[in-house]
């Protein structure tokens, strides 16, 4: 049986939604589950303006690169080293959204 692929869509800076959205794609990848979690808009202000070491377990549960889909983001250099991250257009989120099976959006 294989497994779904799944997408964690966070839009919304709010500390609740954030932490919601990295628990749940945490505990996913924790059981090997194919997941990404996506910070789209204002969600990019919640990686940016309070940095969690806890993004970076990602990396180390083998989950994909974090996906960063915002606008207003033009400084690359602000973004936490430690932190694995790709940066798609609001258009390329769109077709990289077709890729998975499901995708959960906390806004």
């Amino acid at each position: 049986m294989t497994m779904k692929k799944i997408a964690i869509l966070q839009c919304s800076a709010a500390s609740d939604s954030a932490t919601e959205a990295l628990d749940i794609a945490l505990a996913l990848a924790s059981f090997d589950y194919p997941v990404q979690l996506i910070l789209s808009g204002e969600a990019v202000k919640s990686l940016l303006n309070q940095p969690s070491k806890r993004y970076a377990m990602l990396e180390l549960l083998d989950a994909e690169p974090v996906v960063i889909s915002s606008e207003e983001l033009t400084d690359t250099s602000a973004l936490p080293a430690n932190i694995d991250t790709v940066i798609v257009s609001p258009e390329q989120l769109k077709r990289h959204l077709s890729q998975f099976d499901e995708v959960l959006q906390f806004s």
